[in-house]
């Protein structure tokens, strides 16, 4: 697998980052461990070199616990690995209490002390700040965060789910050695997502919008963009044979996002058809690629099973350029 080098970070990283949201949710032992491990394996055997977790990932699960966090840290042990480049979050909402919010230097410091102890890392790599608190100073914010790159607890910070303004005058306040601490941003974006020019997801998390590319453009700091194939769209519409031809047809059984079902989606799925029996790239991993051809853009995308690497690592290992995906 390919590899970007960002202004960022020290170390090159992979094309793709594999997502673990699910990785412990069905519990840490028997067959949903061992499901993990193959994955991680596989995605490894691959040069796979990034992966991304967060302290809350598994709380809404069986067991209840960091469970995400749990599985990777026994795997990086277990195989004895340590050139993985693991992202974490902190300060999610506790899912018992999904309406107080936890931005605030005391959770930081908890969640950060038993990520260090879960993943088996006496620094984190990068951490990001899950979600925002708007009615909290964003300079405070940075100012609790700053300490925990000075102490050499996290190599970098950053955000995800937070608005352009807010990391603009984020990185403004650090001032001119900001990258010293700030690794990016990880927000929702996909090819679907910046076609319904309406939408506005759910649960606190927020899009990738112009604004935000805007301020990526100006400081070029990787972007890390979450449900990187909408959630599988381009694959359900062909899968149930959608057609666009100025309208939609054939969608009554369309399993996706139905607020997307827009003209300029329409066109970008027509793109992406015909761009697959050119070359052979299913239309998903067309649409991961689509990413893959934005500037300092790294997706994160999960898999469910380890085949699915394959196809995921061969696109990873390509260069993709923009204009074959305007439509």
């Amino acid at each position: 697998m390919k590899t970007l080098t960002v202004r960022t970070y020290p170390v090159p990283l992979s094309r793709v980052c594999l997502g673990t949201a699910s990785m412990g949710s069905a519990g840490l032992t028997g067959e949903p461990a061992e499901k993990a491990f193959a994955i991680l394996d596989a995605y490894y055997a691959l040069g796979g070199r990034f992966l991304d977790t967060a302290n809350v990932y598994g709380r809404w699960g069986v067991d209840r616990t960091n469970a995400s966090e749990l599985v990777i840290g026994r795997w990086l042990k277990d195989r004895r690995i340590s050139d993985m480049v693991v992202t974490t979050k902190a300060c999610h909402w506790a899912p018992e209490a999904p309406d107080v919010p936890r931005v605030n230097a005391d959770a930081l410091c908890r969640d950060v002390e038993e990520s260090r102890a879960s993943l088996g890392m006496d620094k984190l790599d990068i951490m990001l700040l899950h979600r925002d608190n708007e009615d909290v100073d964003i300079r405070a914010i940075v100012d609790f965060c700053v300490p925990l790159v000075d102490g050499g607890k996290v190599t970098r910070f950053g955000f995800s789910n937070f608005c352009a303004d807010r990391v603009k005058t984020a990185i403004g306040y650090l001032g001119a050695d900001w990258e010293r601490y700030f690794a990016g941003v990880s927000n929702e974006q996909s090819l679907a997502m910046d076609g319904a020019e309406n939408y506005r997801p759910g649960s606190g998390m927020v899009a990738t919008d112009t604004a935000l590319l805007e301020v990526q453009k100006q400081y070029r700091f990787p972007l890390f963009p979450f449900s990187s194939i909408a959630h599988g769209f381009f694959t359900k519409l062909q899968r149930c044979g959608a057609v666009y031809d100025g309208e939609w047809h054939s969608t009554d059984s369309f399993a996706g996002n139905k607020a997307w079902l827009t003209a300029k989606n329409g066109r970008a799925y027509n793109r992406l058809c015909a761009y697959s029996a050119e070359t052979g790239v299913s239309v998903g991993m067309l649409s991961l690629a689509y990413l893959l051809a934005q500037a300092d853009t790294i997706p994160v995308m999960s898999v469910s099973r380890p085949e699915q690497l394959c196809e995921l690592a061969a696109v990873a290992s390509k260069t993709w350029d923009s204009v074959s995906f305007e439509a």
